[in-house]
């Protein structure tokens, strides 16, 4: 016997509507999932750390570095906000910002991570500076147990630039680094983030201007991460911030994030950084406006969630 077609019809309603709400329902069991997960990873950041302390350079200097050690000369430009090397936080302000605790910064503008290569910063680039090492050699004085603290360990950017005359590997960074992360190990020091180098060379404004110093500086930066990532899986408590594939998606789906391809090698202060700063990656010739250091700091969190729940992947 034949079904009624309004029968038919009556029925296929219905199991739509039962499959759409299912999915419905499902949709909003996983959102609610992932907005739990979500928060037990904040929770036990937040719970885990009483405050973020910061070694590196100048793609970390919060204002408070290259300054003082130039007698409050360099950057000296009105645009450098808070003396900072960019236009407003840098990624260790934010990492600090999210997780609700303070930041005590010794990074510094020219710093190179040991004194293999000079360490020296201000507007002629000849004014000494500390190096990474005596960074951490200055607070860790004192000091025992360390375990409620995150460090942010950013280096090796220098060492590459000053190779070009001084010479200099990658590999002497990594031993220098593991040097640097025992040292914080000695005082209690736990958990660490280090980020990779952006690729830099190529990419970078200024390879407009030193073509020649672009391959090195690319082979340094890359060959520096690969390193990183090899010695990391034997570190369980050291987050690797990959800023080079953040960065390598950055320039190359520039307008997913809002981004203008035309300044990809242009720093948005040769513009002023006037009201299209947003469309910019870069805010001079070296370092990144501050909304690119907002996403650098959601990858340096991404990595220390993946070391605080190893079991859990963060949606």
């Amino acid at each position: 016997m034949a079904i009624p077609r309004p029968l038919v019809l009556c029925v296929a309603v219905v199991l739509c509507i039962l499959v759409l709400g299912g999915g419905h329902h499902h949709k909003d069991k996983i959102k609610d999932a992932v907005s739990k997960r979500r928060g037990v990873i904040t929770t036990a950041r937040r719970s885990r750390f009483k405050r973020v302390v910061s070694f590196g350079d100048s793609l970390s200097d919060a204002g408070n570095g290259a300054w003082l050690f130039t007698n409050k000369t360099w950057p000296k430009d009105g645009a450098y906000v808070g003396h900072r090397f960019t236009n407003g936080p840098v990624f260790t302000e934010y990492v600090a910002q999210t997780l609700r605790v303070p930041l005590i910064s010794y990074a510094t503008g020219g710093a190179s991570i040991s004194y293999r290569v000079s360490s020296r910063s201000g507007e002629h680039g000849m004014m000494p500076v500390d190096c990474i090492f005596e960074q951490i050699k200055k607070y860790s004085e004192g000091k025992t147990d360390e375990s409620d603290t995150l460090f942010i360990l950013y280096a090796g950017a220098n060492d590459a630039y000053f190779a070009l005359d001084e010479g200099g590997t990658p590999a002497e960074v990594v031993d220098d680094l593991k040097t640097a992360v025992k040292n914080l190990q000695k005082i209690g020091g736990q958990y660490i983030i280090i980020p990779t180098l952006p690729p830099i060379g190529e990419n970078y404004p200024y390879a407009n201007a030193l073509p020649e110093a672009a391959p090195l500086m690319y082979f340094f930066s890359t060959e520096l991460r690969k390193q990183y990532m090899e010695w990391a899986k034997k570190e369980t408590k050291v987050a690797i911030a990959d800023f080079y594939n953040l960065f390598n998606r950055l320039m190359g789906t520039p307008e997913k994030y809002g981004f203008k391809r035309e300044y990809l090698k242009v720093g948005c202060i040769a513009h002023n950084c006037k009201d299209d700063w947003r469309e910019f990656i870069w805010f001079d010739d070296y370092h990144p406006t501050t909304y690119v250091h907002s996403l650098m700091a959601e990858e340096s969190l991404d990595a220390l969630d993946k070391v605080l729940r190893p079991s859990h992947r963060v949606w």
